[in-house]
């Protein structure tokens, strides 16, 4: 058995690790979970979170780590979509072509770079367990 506090404002859980002195912001509890991060306020209750729930925590989670990742990748190229941008703004059509030859290779990763960030997104959204979910590295390898 362990103590917790729930501060209503956030409706966030943390470990009590030492005694605080009496507020309405928040309701210190004692609940048989070592982990605060198993624990949920359901505006009425605190109870354990299920499985499910847990999985879907999860895999939202490594959906925002896959695409800050994804954009930390294509960050690097996102100056040559500016400049094709800007020049097909001006109505350049041969510049643009010109561009996106110079630039065929890089383009060319981008597009690959997006389709392993689908593929990705949909191994994660269809993992059953948080072990196969766990498992599930966000790597980009060429």
């Amino acid at each position: 058995m362990a103590k917790f506090v729930l501060y209503k404002n956030e409706g966030k859980i943390y470990r009590l690790e030492a005694e605080l002195p009496p507020s309405d912001a928040y309701i210190v509890f004692d609940f048989d979970a070592e982990n605060p991060e198993d624990l949920i306020y359901d505006g009425s209750q605190i109870r354990l979170k299920t499985q499910d729930e847990k999985l879907q925590e999860l895999k939202a989670q490594k959906l925002s780590e896959l695409k800050t990742y994804v954009a930390s990748l294509l960050v690097q190229t996102d100056y040559i979509i500016t400049k094709i941008a800007e020049t097909l703004i001006q109505n350049n059509t041969a510049k643009v072509e010109a561009l996106k030859q110079k630039y065929s290779a890089q383009l060319q990763q981008r597009e690959v770079i997006r389709a392993w960030n689908e593929k990705m997104k949909q191994i994660i959204q269809s993992a059953q367990t948080i072990d196969e979910l766990r498992g599930i590295a966000i790597e980009f390898k060429e």
